[in-house]
């Protein structure tokens, strides 16, 4: 099984393994986060066998998966055969650059997304505050160019458009309910957004 792939998934961002072939995979590394307490597999069909290995984070933070991820990709060039071709199964092309690196490197690397399974841009409107959702509804049309870039723009964005809904509450709060949606991420000084227009 020489040439047959690994498979790393970022099961926070893909959510399940129905979309996900495992029958040509020699080994899957599936990294989940505190949330995700099920695997779903899916229709398991392939009569050929993979090793599944699971890493259940138990800390939170910020992109925490994903630096757990990129390690364990690193790890895992310096000791697999040279010929196995990794594969980073996530919608996030986030990985896009380490992925980039590791094939310099000389190693077969690929990002391989799982449209079928892709997280929604706009969560269900039951996990997001009425403000939240509104800002989400306002952001979506605009321009990738056009929408805040720092935390304070943002913050004041929200603001102004929100008024009505905030109900005393502080914009601030928004801010850091859609950061922990995942809606946005901060990336140093600016953010960036997994919004689909």
């Amino acid at each position: 099984m020489h040439g047959t792939p690994w498979g790393f998934v970022d099961y926070e961002n893909v959510g399940s393994l129905e979309a996900v072939d495992l029958g040509k995979y020699q080994r899957v590394f599936v990294f989940l986060g505190p949330k995700n307490t099920k695997l779903k597999l899916g229709d398991a069909s392939s009569a050929a066998f993979c090793t599944l290995e699971i890493m259940a984070l138990k800390t939170t933070g910020a992109n925490n998966l994903d630096f757990h991820l990129a390690f364990h990709l690193g790890r895992f060039h310096e000791i697999a055969n040279e010929g196995v071709e990794f594969h980073v199964i996530t919608n996030d092309s986030g990985f896009d650059g380490l992925i980039n690196h590791i094939k310099k490197l000389g190693r077969k690397c690929r990002r391989v997304p799982t449209n079928k399974t892709e997280k929604p841009a706009k969560p269900p409107a039951a996990e997001l505050s009425p403000c939240a959702a509104l800002i989400i509804d306002r952001l979506a049309p605009m321009d990738g160019r056009t929408r805040p870039r720092k935390k304070a723009k943002l913050v004041n964005w929200i603001k102004s458009q929100c008024a009505q809904l905030l109900n005393g509450a502080e914009p601030a709060s928004f801010y850091e309910e859609l950061k922990q949606a995942k809606i946005i991420r901060e990336s140093g000084s600016d953010i960036t957004y997994e919004i689909k227009r």
